[in-house]
């Protein structure tokens, strides 16, 4: 049964063309079996604006170059690791000078195979794989340049009751630079000038010439839940200053639908009980 951990999930970071770095990883054979394993590299783009990744068809850089620095293990040579046994891989990245300002995408893999020959020419099935996500920015400074647009920032819906269904927020942050950045930022939600709530977006990687769509801490969706004074609500996202892109609002409305809605109901009960009752005197 295939059972692996592997450590650092995902890293991230920023080279002037021309340096190389080492970063280490833990594998872990949680299993009750001795397994053996493989490990590559391979590049990704974004697919989709949920966080998705494609490797279809992708050629890695020639400018960039992925080995393995253990001494005695290479990268896409198999190794075995026995029952509840970790492993230190330390992967090296070395970049040319020739390597061009922008973001690179890569994603760090390590498999569980039946082959145990490097060179074999026999098919090797991978039964399980497990990847770490490198996010490498290639820049002459430490911080490069970001910029973003909000794409779309909407309430719904627009008219909703003081008690029941909340109100949901759809985000998407487009990215308009080489360079990925964080979804840093707020939605304040205020009435009449008064803020109301606020409520904190989840730090969430916007990959470079990307948009993605944005959710808000420990929710699963941006939700604003009842219940709620009647009235007219402003909902303004605040992305972060250093992110370079401006606030934009949406409104809602918020009235009284389920009281209105129960005091009608109890003049129509008492209407048509007092007509059943004419009705029974004739």
């Amino acid at each position: 049964m295939f059972n692996l951990s592997l450590s650092p999930p995902q890293t991230e970071f920023v080279l002037k063309p021309g340096v190389t770095l080492t970063q280490a990883y833990e594998v872990t054979n949680n299993s009750s079996e001795s397994i053996t394993l493989n490990t590559e590299v391979l590049p990704f783009i974004p697919q989709g604006d949920n966080g998705s990744v494609s490797y279809s068809a992708l050629l890695a850089n020639p400018n960039i170059a992925f080995s393995l620095n253990n001494a005695n293990l290479q990268l896409g040579q198999p190794f075995t690791l026995a029952p509840q046994e970790s492993r230190q891989l330390v992967l090296k990245i070395k970049t040319s000078s020739d390597t061009q300002l922008a973001d690179y995408y890569s994603t760090f893999f390590v498999y569980q195979t039946n082959d145990m020959s490097a060179n074999s020419d026999t098919f090797s099935q991978s039964t399980g794989k497990i990847g770490s996500h490198i996010l490498l920015s290639i820049s002459n400074t430490e911080f490069p340049k970001i910029e973003g647009q909000i794409k779309k920032f909407s309430a719904f819906p627009k008219i909703k009751d003081v008690f029941f269904t909340p109100i949901n927020f759809s985000i998407q942050i487009q990215n308009q630079t080489n360079y990925f950045f964080k979804s840093i930022g707020k939605i304040t939600i205020s009435k009449n000038q008064k803020i109301i709530k606020q409520l904190a977006l989840e730090s969430q990687n916007v990959l470079a010439n990307h948009q993605r769509s944005i959710l808000c801490k420990n929710q699963t969706t941006c939700t604003l839940s009842p219940p709620l004074w009647p009235g007219k609500y402003i909902a303004t996202i605040e992305p972060d200053s250093n992110l370079n892109i401006p606030p934009i609002s949406t409104s809602f409305w918020i009235l009284p639908l389920s009281p209105i809605a129960f005091i009608f109901s109890i003049f129509f009960i008492v209407y048509l009980f007092r007509w059943i009752k004419k009705q029974v005197k004739f």
